[in-house]
């Protein structure tokens, strides 16, 4: 059995604090309500998301990397688009307990391991596509976790990030600020049993960057922007990427 809530004190979220360890103590602790949680927030879109995501970077016999793993639905995603081996790499122990626990029905291809996406336990150049769903807000030092991803691709290879950005100004805003403080949260607790978790989702959301932002970080570390896509009403962007070739001039997304 993960540890849960019940099994742990909960740790509520302290900006001032280390941001890194409260992450990996939250994920911990809803591990076993993850998967439910993502299904009643999403009305069932996410693991939409994810195969779309997956098929927009994998290609037939590929090596992925999988960050902020968690349950492992996107690595799955990937292999069912045809990568023949995913590393899904997280920094909370019992969601990837649940992830190889879906491993052993689902695919024996898919390895998870404890992993911090600023510093990654893979060679230089050894993985052909870099991906992660709902993982980069929660990094402290997003340029160097984009700086792994660039360093671990292999020249050509691609990236994918499904993410909740902070939203420009627009009419829906208003109600995507509604859903995030007020419906979210109290979801959260509902569901997942855990007080703080979900009150963190929208202070991550509003410390984020806007998927402009997110862009002209990706192209100032060297990454070409091939698609930006937005979901479920603007309120979530999908971001493809690619390394370039070595030598290729790098165009920059229109």
């Amino acid at each position: 059995m993960t540890n849960g809530p019940q099994d742990s004190p909960e740790r509520v979220f302290d900006p001032g604090a280390d941001r890194a360890a409260y992450v990996r103590s939250m994920f911990a602790e809803i591990s076993g309500r993850y998967d439910l949680m993502n299904r009643v927030m999403t009305v069932g879109q996410d693991l939409r998301w994810r195969r779309r995501a997956a098929r927009s970077v994998v290609r037939a016999g590929d090596t992925v990397a999988d960050l902020g793993s968690g349950t492992g639905d996107l690595a799955f995603a990937c292999l069912d688009a045809g990568a023949a081996r995913v590393v899904g790499l997280d920094v909370a122990g019992p969601m990837l307990a649940r992830a190889r626990s879906k491993g052993q029905r689902i695919s024996p291809h898919a390895g998870f391991a404890l992993g911090d996406a600023t510093c990654l336990p893979l060679p230089d150049a050894s993985v052909d596509a870099w991906c992660s769903a709902f993982m980069v807000r929660n990094v402290p030092d997003l340029d160097a976790a984009l700086r792994e991803a660039h360093r671990v691709l292999r020249p050509g290879g691609r990236i994918a990030v499904l993410e909740i950005p902070r939203m420009e100004g627009g009419w829906l805003r208003p109600f995507a600020s509604f859903h995030f403080r007020q419906v979210v949260p109290r979801l959260g607790r509902l569901i997942s049993g855990h007080r703080s978790a979900y009150t963190y989702l929208p202070l991550s959301v509003d410390h984020f960057l806007t998927p402009r932002q997110f862009t002209a970080h990706l192209l100032g570390l060297g990454f070409e922007v091939t698609e930006v896509r937005m979901l479920m009403f603007g309120t979530v962007a999908m971001h493809v990427a690619r390394k370039p070739l070595v030598g290729e001039p790098r165009s920059r997304m229109a």
